[in-house]
């Protein structure tokens, strides 16, 4: 019978051609249904002289490229592990030390000889793992949070304890640190150190690492609330207004979320932040109250009494003309001013005149009407005082005294002799002290500088001399003297 052959192609045999006694075997590829068919195969390098059936050896390639794997080899892990190194895969470690690991295993795990977890495991454990090689120190943690016995461990620490294990982590390079700041002056505490809270760190570790900022925090807190007292005895120790402003003002604790180092990313930067700021605590002591102290002594310095609230107690006595007289304030703010007076009294009927020289040679005199159940006076400060009888031996009163912004009340006891010649009296009082006129308008004005600020003067180089006589007696009550204008304007 004829065979019909199409132009141009070779004939096909009617049966497949065998390989060759010496030809290779056929490679097989696993795991395709593609490797276990045949087909015809055409070579795309150089076309045969006649169609063969071949084993399916997979796609064509050509030669100069060559067959590459499309999965990277590696170690497989768990979607647990994964999640546990951050996302990320890492090189391969060195495997766990087993017999450390049993050991901290047994001193983490409740069981009848151990059925309460105490200081000594925990101290066992951090020995334990101070044994692990670094290059499994890691592998050793994140094994520990995969079976609950990080979380044991971190729980039972202590600062100190939880200090020692960070310390030793990043030893083992686990953890990096973010510096902090440097004291400063009367002990002024900085930025405390802290460690880097970061995501791919395994999460009861993560929690031990803020547990650590939280303490760090409320450690400076505390020693921010001791600088503030010494601030304050340094204040009251500061004998002219030019050694009150070598103190400097005080100053605030940065201590913000941001210290943490956090990123927005983060998703639990919000539980972390609200844990910091809980465990922090507050000062006893404030800024304002600080800043509170350097204006009261500022005031005592300058020769005013500090605005406030204070008690005043007066003891007197008199003897036909001659009188004696002693006065104390106390403030608020702990101070007590103490003066002693002694002069004349004298009475002409319903006025008295009273005249008394302090024990620094200064005069005060004092005018009284005296209308029975009611008395008024005025003193040459400015002090105008209303009594009013309340029995034959107390009167109560109110004092006002516009140049001291004092206003006050209390109530007074006297005793006299049959003949009238002698007198003694007790008077008891309590009052407000605000600002005076002066230092109302002066602290308006745009021009008079702070304490502690530089004044305006100094920058152009203007000498002490060529100030106009008004602002020279303006800064001469700040405490501003030639010499140190002069050696401040040479900054």
């Amino acid at each position: 019978m004829s065979r019909i052959d199409a132009p141009g192609s070779s004939p096909l045999s009617p049966e497949p051609t065998l390989p060759e006694p010496d030809a290779p075997a056929p490679e097989l590829r696993v795991g395709t249904t593609a490797s276990r068919r045949t087909s015809v195969s055409e070579s795309s390098v150089s076309a045969p002289s006649r169609n063969e059936l071949r084993p399916y050896d997979g796609p064509a390639v050509a030669p100069s490229s060559p067959r590459t794997s499309t999965h990277a080899e590696g170690p497989a892990v768990s979607a647990r592990e994964l999640v546990a190194m951050g996302g990320r895969l890492r090189s391969p470690s060195a495997p766990v030390p087993e017999d450390v690991y049993a050991s901290v295993r047994s001193h983490l795990t409740r069981s009848l000889s151990n059925p309460f977890l105490t200081g000594s495991d925990v101290q066992a454990t951090h020995d334990a793992l101070g044994s692990v090689p670094r290059d499994a120190y890691r592998a050793t943690l994140e094994r520990m949070d995969r079976d609950g016995l990080l979380t044991t461990y971190v729980s039972r620490m202590d600062a100190p304890s939880r200090q020692a294990f960070l310390e030793q982590a990043a030893s083992n390079g686990v953890l990096s640190r973010r510096s902090g700041d440097v004291a400063g002056p009367l002990g002024m505490p900085g930025r405390p150190e802290t460690f880097v809270n970061d995501p791919k760190l395994p999460a009861a570790l993560r929690d031990t690492v803020n547990a650590h900022a939280t303490d760090t925090g409320r450690a400076a807190v505390v020693s921010y609330d001791a600088y503030l007292q010494r601030y304050g005895e340094a204040v009251a120790q500061a004998g002219s207004l030019q050694a009150l402003r070598a103190l400097g003002p005080p100053q605030a604790l940065d201590l913000r979320e941001t210290s943490l180092g956090l990123s927005w990313s983060d998703p639990q930067r919000e539980r972390f932040e609200a844990e910091w700021k809980a465990g922090l605590g507050r000062p006893q002591r404030s800024l304002v109250q600080a800043y509170e102290t350097v204006t009261a002594r500022a005031q005592v310095l300058s020769g005013e009494r500090p605005a406030g609230v204070f008690v005043s107690a007066e003891a007197s006595a008199s003897h036909e003309m001659l009188a004696f007289k002693s006065e104390a304030h106390a403030s608020a703010r702990g101070t007590t001013e103490v003066q002693t007076q002694a002069g004349i009294a004298t009475k002409a009927g319903p006025l008295g005149l009273e005249v008394m020289t302090g024990a620094h040679g200064k005069t005060e005199a004092q005018l009284q009407l005296d209308l029975g159940i009611a008395s008024v006076s005025r003193d040459s400060e400015g002090k105008v005082e209303l009594s009013l009888g309340a029995g034959s031996h107390a009167r109560a009163h109110a004092a006002l005294n516009p140049r001291t912004a004092e206003f006050g009340g209390g109530i007074a006891f006297g005793l006299s002799d049959k003949s009238g010649q002698s007198h003694a009296g007790l008077k008891l009082g309590y009052g407000l002290r605000g600002l005076t006129p002066e230092r109302a308008a002066q602290a308006v004005r745009s021009d008079v500088p702070g304490l502690f600020s530089r004044p305006k003067d100094l920058d152009p180089g203007v000498a002490w001399d060529a100030l106009p006589a008004e602002r020279r007696a303006l800064y001469e009550r700040q405490g501003w003297t030639r010499e140190e204008w002069a050696r401040d304007a040479r900054r």
